[in-house]
């Protein structure tokens, strides 16, 4: 792909203090805002942990210019669109996308709900419920309970030691000096001179700028506030610890506590860190990573920044599957030393920065609007150009951080496992942890370095790719809207499928490293598992696919005894619900326990010999070729065999999940596949998706995580609904979603026309998009080949939706409630008796 300049944004700061930035992307067929608050959780009143993150939900519930029912998550979700915010130490984020032409309800929506919100006591009153459910449900989320553990470690002083996530307790909302506390927080931070504002769209800058100028005015302006400096990292409380983690697998958290004086300029600061980081994750052959994995010591490395601010860092390297018994955590400490020595004596920091700074403008130009936006907010933030030249503060500013992390003094290390620790008293999240010896020393070891190889998806393109001997049928389709970008997806067949936990886990280990690579290039790599096979699907430079399907398929075929996976649980960290979605296609199981399936003794092998169905979107006819010679035989995809018609009915299986909150999945299939059936599902789904969600988590205050909308699962399409709770049983979930569907009967039978023609119109335009871009072409015909549905099927629904009639549209209703298409459910529980 030829080298283009990543589109630069226009910078303005208005009257009233408002910091804009505007990208014009004339392909773009959608809108993004992305709005920062420079507060966050460090900024609140300590006597009240969570009110930052409290206000955050607060604004989404009615402003003096749109009641919620008109504000912007409904405005947002009735166009097809997405929206969410988040909370941070030191910021706060709302962010948005929609259609084009919808930028500016959106805008006028989000600036009138941060500068004028109701604040009313009632509306305050649900929402802390559904805040505390929040803090409930992230009490089982591993990544939540490994920064408040790393919290403990750091001074006691320091904001990033304290709880700040909110509950019940602590946001008393019945008291005058909170209500007090609220107000004066949202007058000093909610205003023009803390707020940064970037939008992305197919407008002109022009245009953009008109926008912000139209809705702005209403943002009191003020001076921006200066944040107080956040005290020293040092010295430690703890710096060696154990964790109990239930469910997880055995893992070492490597943290540094990192800081520069305050004359290092902030812009020079992110940029080491982004070095640091570069240079760690890196997967390449002879890096960490790979040496440690070659020495069986872990199975992967995760870096992320834990906590970030002005000068300061905390650094977290995450190891995974380390042996808890025996010399590994020593050996994995003495080898990050090792390898962080060789990095300062060997690596060229400039040069290192070019080649991250040439990856990274690639990436920008494969990112959508929304994704673009939020990375444009990132660097506006910390002053940082993306894609320009190393500067030389931020090349001696990574010099000096690798120094630090060779400090003892600096470092923290977590073991993290399974088995049991006392309650650690004071830290706001249920934490068990207990206090640890340093790990004894470990005689020093030839490691072999090498610094990171340039990227294989680049550079001159093999002259003869290897063959495997797989077959392939394979249909290709021409690209709607594709700046040279193409899409491929692929289903892995066996004769002898394998069980499929344990085929998801040995292609992801050996493509994480694929992975990484076609990131860095701006291309994605998803792996699933569709029916008893394995799905791939691919996007991005088209010229690059061929490649990068090419590495996918080597490094399945091949992989030592070492990388095989052996059976047992799945990893048990995640929430409840994300467990579920990730066990989707058990629905259509067999009911009864799942049948008994012989270990694979040759992974490589078994999908050497695999077939695979593959579909194209945008890829030229030489890159079509390139695909092919991948193969020992090609054919033409054959149209896969439409569904039986689907069993009425009520089915349940348990998922067996040991959790304390109660999750369930509830799919309800169409029982007709035909195009005006499909319509009126959708419809259903779209209509229903707003109330479902004010009265579960609104009304009921059931949870914090819930949804609905229309999917496919194992290639049956309907509706699926989605809830976890910490105050109901699963029965108790299904009753509340089946009077939900009661009571939208009647709501249905009084839709006004006018309405229907509108919700009709919107789900056309947004099945007309979906077909009008690259990935959304290829996932389009990629699901209805393996629902067994004709290429003309999206546009016959499409057309179905024109005079799509009210009587239509509640018979299917009254056929999804009486389960004729059968009742799908997935639960962390036994059935209903």
């Amino acid at each position: 792909m030829p080298e283009m300049p990543a589109p630069r944004p226009v910078r303005r700061r208005l009257a009233n203090g408002l910091e804009v930035l505007l990208l014009s992307r004339a392909e773009a067929p959608r809108a993004a805002i992305s709005l920062r608050v420079a507060a966050g959780s460090h900024d609140e009143p300590a006597a009240y942990p969570g009110l930052a993150h409290f206000l955050e939900h607060l604004v989404f519930l009615g402003s003096a210019g749109f009641a919620p029912e008109q504000g912007l998550m409904a405005y947002v979700q009735a166009c097809g669109g997405q929206v969410n915010a988040s909370t941070q130490a030191r910021h706060t984020d709302y962010f948005c996308e929609v259609p084009a032409d919808r930028l500016d309800g959106a805008l006028a929506r989000m600036l009138d709900m941060l500068a004028r919100p109701l604040l009313e006591p009632a509306a305050q009153r649900r929402e802390r419920e559904v805040l505390h459910a929040e803090f409930l449900a992230r009490g089982q989320d591993a990544d939540t309970l490994l920064d408040a553990a790393l919290g403990q470690a750091l001074p006691a002083g320091h904001r990033a030691a304290a709880f700040l996530a909110g509950n019940r307790a602590t946001l008393t909302l019945d008291s005058d000096a909170f209500q007090q506390a609220l107000r004066a927080f949202h007058r000093r931070f909610y205003q023009a001179g803390q707020l940064s504002l970037v939008l992305v769209g197919p407008q002109s800058c022009a245009e953009l700028l008109a926008l912000v100028q139209c809705h702005a005015d209403d943002l009191p302006a003020a001076a921006r506030q200066v944040q107080a400096p956040p005290p020293t990292l040092l010295p430690l409380r703890e710096q060696h610890l154990r964790m109990s983690l239930r469910g997880s697998r055995p893992s070492l958290q490597l943290a540094f506590a990192l800081e520069l004086p305050s004359r290092v300029p902030i812009a020079a600061f992110n940029e080491a860190l982004a070095l640091l980081q570069s240079g760690l994750s890196t997967r390449s052959a002879g890096s960490l990573c790979a040496r440690l994995e070659e020495a069986a010591l872990c199975r992967g490395l995760e870096v992320r920044l834990v906590y970030r601010h002005l000068g300061q860092a905390l650094l977290l390297l995450n190891f995974a599957h380390v042996d808890p018994v025996g010399p590994a955590q020593a050996s994995i400490a003495a080898a990050l030393q090792d390898w962080l020595a060789f990095l300062a004596s060997a690596a060229d920091w400039g040069a290192l920065a070019a080649t991250r700074g040439a990856l990274e403008a690639r990436q920008l130009q494969a990112l959508g609007p929304l994704a673009l936006a939020r990375h444009w907010q990132e660097c506006l933030s910390v002053g940082r150009e993306p894609g320009a030249s190393a500067s030389a503060e931020g090349l001696q500013a990574a010099r000096t951080l690798l120094l630090q992390m060779r400090n003892p003094e600096r470092a923290i290390s977590l073991c993290v496992g399974p088995a049991e620790a006392p309650a650690w008293p004071g830290a706001g999240f249920p934490l068990h942890m207990s206090r640890t010896a340093p790990v004894a020393a470990v005689p020093p070891r030839a490691w072999n370095w090498r610094l990171p190889a340039a990227n294989p998806l680049l550079g001159p393109v093999a002259a003869a790719p290897v063959v495997l001997g797989m077959t392939a049928a394979l249909d290709w389709f021409a690209a709607p809207r594709g700046a040279g970008r193409a899409a491929f997806h692929g289903l892995l067949r066996f004769a002898e499928p394998p069980p499929l936990a344990q085929l998801l886990a040995y292609g992801q280990a050996r493509l994480r490293t694929v992975q990484v690579d076609a990131q860095e290039v701006g291309a994605m790599l998803r792996l699933a598992v569709e029916g008893d096979g394995l799905q791939l699907s691919l996007e991005g430079p088209a010229d690059l696919l061929p490649r990068l399907l090419a590495q996918v398929l080597a490094r399945l075929g091949t992989a030592p005894a070492a990388a095989w996976p052996a059976p047992g649980a799945a990893d048990a960290t995640q929430m409840p619900l994300r467990q579920l979605l990730g066990r989707l296609p058990e629905l259509f199981a067999a009911p009864g326990p799942e049948p008994a399936r012989a270990g694979c003794t040759d992974w490589p092998g078994l999908f050497r010999r695999a077939h695979l169905e593959g579909l194209g979107v945008g890829l030229a006819a030489g890159e079509r070729q390139a695909i092919a010679r991948l193969f020992a035989r090609t054919a033409c995809l054959p149209p896969t065999e439409p569904l039986a018609r689907p069993a009425p009915g009520r089915y349940w299986r348990d998922a067996a999940i040991d959790a304390p909150e109660a999750a369930l999945l509830l799919f309800c299939p169409q029982p007709a596949a035909d195009a005006a059936s499909e319509a009126g599902w959708r419809l259903l789904a779209q209509l229903y998706q707003g109330p479902f969600f004010a009265r579960l988590r609104g009304e009921l205050q059931l949870g914090y995580a819930l949804f609905c909308g229309f999917r496919q699962v194992e290639g049956r399409r309907g509706i699926l609904f989605a809830v976890q709770s910490p105050k109901a049983s699963t029965t108790q979930l299904l009753g509340h979603i089946e009077a939900f569907l009661a009571a939208q009967g009647e709501r249905l039978a009084w839709l006004a026309e006018q309405e229907l023609r509108v919700a009709c119109g919107e789900l056309a335009r947004q099945l007309g998009e979906q077909a009008a871009s690259v990935p959304g072409r290829a996932e389009l015909r990629w699901q209805q080949h393996l629902a067994g549905l004709p290429q003309a099927h999206g546009e016959a629904v499409r057309q179905a939706l024109n005079g799509f009639e009210s009587d239509e549209l509640q018979r299917c209703h009254r056929a999804l409630c009486q389960a004729r298409g059968g009742w799908r459910v997935l639960a962390g529980g036994a059935p209903p008796a």
